[in-house]
């Protein structure tokens, strides 16, 4: 491999990432626990920057790779962002965008992304682009439905309700109603361990959800 010089450390729970720089390039370099869990981020990511929507890998040798660097507004801070603001129109926007770059990972892997955190996202000419793969196995498509819905529940700003407009348009794209994944969401909310800031479980405000929407409540009157 090339040398590189690191520029800064990014966070990252499994390996060691970095921001690099070769020739007035910048790059991604990733650090793997091992060689195997370099190949399997590799050669999915591979399949999918064919589409334009993750980084290019430019570079990999033993536990280690390289990877394009993608300037871009990250999913987490918009996503933050418009619950702030009550943006219902960003946040449909943004699940709408969610969606179809789930269904490029369905449409060119076997696989599904398993764990959304919506920092491993970043927003550019108008799409999500994945920059964190590690997380992909085998499952079904409506685990990420259900993983990014718990992750929005979560990390609203404000109260849960308020990321409704997003979970509504995440479930109308994936033609899903919240009943149908509510054991799902349960679980991934469960694993990552978070209550709300007031102290009331995340399942009860999720079994509220569930029965307003059952009801056919107009949210856009609610929030």
């Amino acid at each position: 491999m090339r040398d590189y010089k690191v520029v800064s450390e990014l966070s990252s729970k499994d390996k060691k990432v970095f921001k690099v720089e070769s020739e007035g390039v910048f790059y991604v370099l990733k650090e793997y626990p091992d060689e195997t869990a370099k190949t399997k981020e590799v050669l999915a990511v591979g399949k999918i920057a064919l589409t334009g929507y993750a980084p290019q890998v430019i570079e990999h040798e033993g536990n280690k790779a390289v990877y394009e660097y993608i300037e871009g507004e990250n999913l987490h801070d918009a996503f933050r962002n418009a619950t702030m603001l009550d943006d219902k129109q960003t946040m449909q926007l943004l699940a709408t965008r969610l969606a179809i770059f789930l269904q490029i990972i369905y449409s060119f892997t076997d696989c599904v992304m398993k764990e959304i955190d919506f920092k491993n996202y970043v927003i550019k000419d108008g799409r999500i682009i994945g920059v964190d793969f590690s997380s992909v196995d085998n499952g079904m498509p409506y685990e990420d439905v259900a993983s990014a819905i718990s992750y929005a529940l979560v990390n609203s700003v404000g109260e849960y309700y308020d990321s409704y407009p997003f979970i509504d348009k995440l479930l109308e794209c994936s033609r899903l109603k919240l009943i149908d994944i509510i054991n799902e969401i349960s679980a991934s909310l469960k694993k990552r361990k978070e209550k709300s800031r007031d102290g009331k479980d995340v399942e009860m405000m999720l079994d509220t959800l569930t029965q307003f929407q059952e009801n056919g409540v107009d949210w856009h009157k609610l929030i």
